[in-house]
């Protein structure tokens, strides 16, 4: 696992699969109550926490299972798609999220639900996602800068603060039945005060429930020596990757890559997925942890090539030093491309290709290729006609 990473079955497949996981998911929402919006906006009035408690779940038990089976060896955690932070854009997105769903009373995801279950506020709040979607497309231009600042890569907990991801599992855990209990506590308070029935529930299921996530973390704590990386013998030269090859490999696969920007605080611009870490930052050293089934693409600034952090030089796998540095990229993906004034095919398909990286990667439209001039045709050579008899 993950299969579809590991090329189990086709992308029709895959959308097959995510279409029935989709409907028992939303179903499952439905049967927690998450269709009917009286019962989600409880939890902004603390007298029903059932979305802390049910979405709280779901995170741990993703998370206890990724721990135990990336232990055992049955999930290989390097291909699991991790979606890039931007910690800024992400805290105001979260806050107007939030607005929207007390407003709303639904999310998305619960929207969808209701207006499946026949509520039409569910439906209301569908079509307010989607002219909310396209007023921040008409509005992107001038929010790009901000939309895009903060970047920090597909970075994980365990590898932002340096430690085992089994310890984070413990953590978290403990955080979730903490805020369990505490949920509960202010149930009572609330509903005592206002003289309301407290919300079905169940402290024998609960407690066995805590029980499993308990038992599930020490596990994922005692397979902590499994998932150590083997040793390597010898430290390898690391190779080189030119800018279009690497974009190419964006496009196409980026869950094969691990990509860290060695540059110092306050460059301009990143290349999407890549996570800022200096050279001289201590943190460096977690890579030479990360599994070795992703090649690491590593780059600096200008052309000479950047200094390797030591936990970079120990990484098992493939390192890879992007040729030209972060300006290369920039100059070769990053930047509209400028149409070919002799449009011979090989240098329009050329500009296509480039074209297609920049719409791709910087988010505007790209721009009409030129006609290939039509190569020459020579005249047909004809015959001289004879002249006179003959046999």
């Amino acid at each position: 696992m993950p299969f579809y990473a590991n090329d189990a079955f086709t992308h029709a497949t895959g959308l097959f699969l995510g279409t029935l996981i989709g409907f028992g998911f939303g179903f499952i929402l439905e049967r927690a109550g998450f269709g009917r919006a009286r019962n989600l906006v409880a939890q902004f009035f603390l007298n029903d926490m059932r979305v802390l408690k049910v979405m709280f779940s779901a995170i741990v038990t993703a998370l206890l299972g990724l721990t135990v089976l990336g232990g055992f060896g049955v999930v290989d955690l390097a291909k699991v798609t991790v979606p890039e932070t931007f910690i800024g854009p992400h805290i105001v997105g979260g806050l107007l999220l939030g607005a929207g769903f007390i407003i709303s009373g639904y999310c998305p995801g619960t929207g969808v639900v209701a207006a499946a279950s026949g509520n039409l506020d569910g439906l209301f709040s569908l079509v307010g996602v989607i002219v909310g979607s396209m007023i921040f497309g008409f509005a992107y231009d001038p929010l790009e800068k901000f939309y895009l600042s903060g970047a920090m890569g597909s970075i994980t907990l365990h590898q932002f603060f340096g430690i085992p991801m089994s310890v984070v599992t413990i953590g978290v855990v403990v955080m979730a039945v903490g805020a369990f209990i505490g949920a509960e506590k202010v149930e009572e308070i609330v509903n005592g005060k206002a003289g309301t029935p407290l919300p079905d529930g169940s402290v024998a299921i609960r407690n066995k429930v805590f029980a499993g996530f308990g038992v599930a973390g020490l596990l994922g704590l005692a397979l902590l020596p499994l998932a150590k990386p083997t040793a390597v013998a010898a430290v390898r030269a690391p190779g080189q990757i030119e800018p279009l090859e690497l974009a190419r490999l964006l496009f196409a696969s980026p869950g094969d890559l691990y990509i860290l920007d060695l540059r110092k605080p306050g460059g301009k611009g990143t290349i999407p997925g890549a996570q800022a870490l200096p050279a001289d930052d201590p943190a460096a050293a977690f890579v030479a942890e990360l599994p070795p089934t992703r090649r690491l693409v590593v780059f600096g600034s200008g052309s000479q090539a950047p200094e390797l952090p030591p936990g970079v030089a120990r990484f098992p796998g493939e390192v890879l030093v992007l040729k030209g540095g972060y300006e290369a990229f920039e100059q070769s993906v990053l930047t509209a491309p400028a149409a070919p004034e002799n449009p011979a095919p090989a240098l329009v398909a050329e500009f296509r290709l480039k074209n297609a990286y920049y719409s791709h990667f910087s988010g505007a439209a790209a721009a009409p290729a030129p006609v290939s001039a039509p190569r020459p045709v020579p005249a047909p050579v004809r015959a001289a006609s004879k002249k006179g008899g003959g046999c």
